[in-house]
This record gives C-alpha cells, sequence and structure tokens, in this order.
C-alpha cells in the first residue's frame, strides 16, 4: 500500500494557502519587504524625484514595481518550496535587524537589501549539501526569470515593425525583467554571511562561479538600460 509524504497529504487541504505552505501573515510580509525593496531601488536611482515633481506614478514605474514584485516573491518562495522538498519547515518573515541594516546600508551608500529571508528547521538544515541548493535555488529562479524576460524583449523587437506601441512595451517589460533579475541574482551571490552567497560558495565554489557567471552573460545580451533610471 501507497503511502503519501507529508508533502503530498499537505495537497489534499482545501485551502489554497495550506497547500502553498502560506499564510496570510507570510503573504503580508513578502509584500511589505517588496515594497520595501521597491522603495530603497527607486531611492538609490534618483526615481523617486519623478513621483515628487510629477505628483504621479509613471506607467514605467508601475510595471517596474510590478516586475520586482515577481521577481521578489518568487526569490523568496524558491528558497521556502525547496526547504520544503528536503523535508524542512519554512516560511519568510521580515527580520527587525534586516531592516535596520539595510536603513543604515542605504544612508551610507552600500545597499545591502537584507529586509527579510526564510527561516527553516529541521533535519535537513544539518547537511550543507541542502544548505547550499536551497539558498541557490533563489538566484536560480532570478536567472530562469531573466530568461524568460529576455525572449519578451526578443519578441518586442520581432513585432515593433508592424506595431510600435506594443513592441516597445514589450522591449520595456523584457529590459526591466532582465536587469532586476540580474541585479537580485548577483546581489545575493555576493560572499556575505547574510546572503545566499556564503552558503552557496561553501558548498560548492563551481556552481557559485557558474551562477554568478550566467546572470552577468544574460545582463550582458539583455540587461541594456532602463530610460527612466537614467
Amino acid at each position: 500500500m501507497d503511502q503519501k509524504s507529508d508533502w503530498q497529504k499537505d495537497f489534499t487541504k482545501k485551502n489554497i494557502l495550506d497547500r502553498l505552505h502560506l499564510s496570510v501573515q507570510e503573504i503580508s510580509e513578502l509584500g511589505i519587504g517588496w515594497l520595501i525593496v521597491s522603495f530603497v531601488i527607486l531611492y538609490l536611482t534618483g526615481t523617486l524625484g519623478i513621483i515628487i515633481q510629477e505628483g504621479r506614478i509613471p506607467d514605467e514605474l508601475l510595471i517596474y514595481i510590478f516586475v520586482l514584485g515577481i521577481s521578489f516573491f518568487a526569490h523568496e518562495l524558491s528558497h521556502k518550496f525547496i526547504a520544503i522538498k528536503y523535508g524542512a519547515r519554512a516560511y519568510f518573515r521580515l527580520s527587525k535587524e534586516g531592516l535596520f541594516l539595510t536603513l543604515i546600508s542605504v544612508i551610507i551608500g552600500f545597499p545591502i537589501l537584507a529586509v527579510g529571508a526564510v527561516f527553516w528547521w529541521g533535519e535537513a538544515t544539518a547537511s550543507q549539501g541542502i544548505r547550499g541548493r536551497v539558498s541557490a535555488s533563489g538566484p536560480v529562479t532570478n536567472f530562469i526569470l531573466a530568461g524568460i524576460f529576455l525572449i519578451i524583449q526578443g519578441i518586442g523587437w520581432l513585432v515593433v515593425y508592424q506595431s510600435l506601441g506594443l513592441g516597445i512595451m514589450l522591449i520595456f517589460i523584457g529590459v526591466t525583467g532582465v536587469w532586476l533579475n540580474v541585479f537580485l541574482g548577483v546581489f545575493n551571490l555576493l560572499p556575505i554571511g547574510v546572503l545566499d552567497g556564503a552558503k552557496v560558495l561553501a558548498w560548492d565554489p563551481k556552481i557559485w562561479i557558474s551562477l554568478i557567471g550566467s546572470l552577468l552573460i544574460v545582463g550582458f545580451f539583455g540587461g541594456g538600460f532602463i530610460p527612466f533610471l537614467s
């Protein structure tokens, strides 16, 4: 007789959040983290001045914040789901220490976006290999998303001559998505204790180098520049 794993049993629950091992609090804190990261990046690039001067949020900024939300949520939830795959319990929480560190780092001009993290525990945490895989899952997800946005950008270039407005919008979305995911992926791979990079590097330096190299290559071909950030 087949016995279902805890993961499979959980999917028999009716509540969609239960099926995804999520809670309202976790979704709320992810949302707050996304808004804080958006604010910090817009502040550092001087883009907040546009909102203040024009008294509105330009459509380009809305696209930018939306794409950042997709990238941020995907990065954090990939950590969570891979940890659960290995039998751990995991959840995202904002970090008071991380928020303070983020504030101080922005003030001194060397941003460290450590607003929160996926905390996980269980027997799996004792394995360096599993810790490395869970940590690498975030940047890997950003790499995959960067590739998807690169394809969107390519589609934009294909249709721009038939439909100028649609083509420009797709190109902008594509460039924005590539830029943001390369930034998030490479930033989190920095070998600093609170970031993913230190754990990935300790696990397998070759994978760490490969991830950074792959992200930078995608960024080179599709990152371009974001007009309102220039």
